[in-house]
């Protein structure tokens, strides 16, 4: 019986920072206080020359390893491409030296991307237009984030996903969302082609700036993703305690907390997975799911509910057997 999940693999770059030793360069920023509710210790940078292809390329090649049949869809979720144009997909399939055959497309989506995707990928197999598709999802925001950005440079990790897919035989149930109009809650300023929309020729080009409305998009969250999850698991004909472990895009341990509080999950459910890692944006919920089968605590057969929220500002949730 194929999982719809075969394979999934991460990559997080070298360079840590250590939030604990940041505190006494920064004692303004009272970190100490922070970080219970960040949950976050310690942060990945890509090196300064380490590009969005070159993190999704180091998780495309672990998941790919030993693979006798390859995928013949690439697709990739980012939203801090190296280029506005070529897409990645089409950079990474050259890479990884995948066949000309290979379907390629981009996704534009942030923390709910992961859900986004795996729907994206199941439909394609589903459809037979695939038989096996790698998802990857990317993010290189420390080029985006002002070091002074005290509330999101504390909170978000650079890091890249990989996951191969196939048609399942116990087919997912999918739940998706957008409140648009809040969707400058998080934004990053200056980028795209706003930099030269209006502008006159000489006029400087400032560089990429990321912004969010911390308290906004926390009210978004628990105001909204604690029913959304319970429609969706309305939708799959369970309960909660049908699930045997919830992986949500790992925003923060607040975050986190508050919304297992909400939703009486028990904290042996409630995977938080944020110390070493950092929120890494569409990667969350796949990284938190490697490392929680490499601690042992996923096995096959499990019965998982997913959901990442954020950006746009959307959701998207997904339960599947592992």
């Amino acid at each position: 019986m194929p999982n719809f999940i075969h394979r999934v693999e991460y990559y997080l770059p070298e360079k840590t920072i250590d939030c604990v030793q940041l505190d006494t360069e920064k004692p303004d920023w009272n970190i100490s206080d922070t970080l219970p509710k960040t949950g976050v210790r310690f942060l990945h940078h890509a090196a300064a020359e380490e590009t969005t292809l070159d993190m999704a390329y180091k998780a495309a090649s672990k998941a790919l390893e030993g693979l006798e049949k390859k995928p013949d869809t690439l697709i990739v979720c980012t939203q801090t491409p190296d280029y506005l144009l070529p897409h990645c997909s089409a950079m990474l399939q050259d890479k990884l030296g995948l066949d000309r055959s290979t379907k390629c497309f981009d996704l534009s989506l942030g923390c709910s991307g992961y859900g986004y995707g795996l729907a994206t990928g199941y439909c394609y197999l589903k459809a037979g237009i695939s038989k096996r598709v790698l998802l990857v999802t990317v993010d290189n925001y420390s080029k985006i984030i002002s070091s002074e950005n005290k509330k999101a440079f504390l909170l978000f990790s650079d890091g890249a996903s990989a996951t191969v897919l196939e048609n399942p035989d116990n087919d997912p149930i999918f739940h998706f969302g957008t409140d648009g109009g809040r969707n400058k809650a998080v934004i990053c300023e200056n980028s795209g082609i706003s930099v030269v929309t209006g502008k006159a020729s000489q006029d400087t080009i400032q560089k990429p700036n990321f912004e969010m409305d911390g308290y906004g998009v926390f009210l978004f969250t628990l105001g909204t993703i604690p029913t959304e999850i319970l429609k969706l698991v309305e939708k799959a004909n369970l309960t909660l305690d049908d699930i045997d472990l919830f992986i949500f895009h790992q925003a923060s341990r607040y975050v986190l907390e508050s919304i297992g509080k909400k939703l009486n999950i028990p904290d042996e459910k409630l995977i938080i997975d944020l110390e070493e890692v950092g929120n890494t944006t569409s990667s969350s919920i796949p990284i938190a799911l490697k490392r929680t089968e490499e601690a042992g605590k996923l096995k096959r057969g499990s019965k998982i509910l997913t959901f990442g929220f954020g950006i746009g500002l959307s959701w998207s949730g997904v339960i599947f057997n592992y």
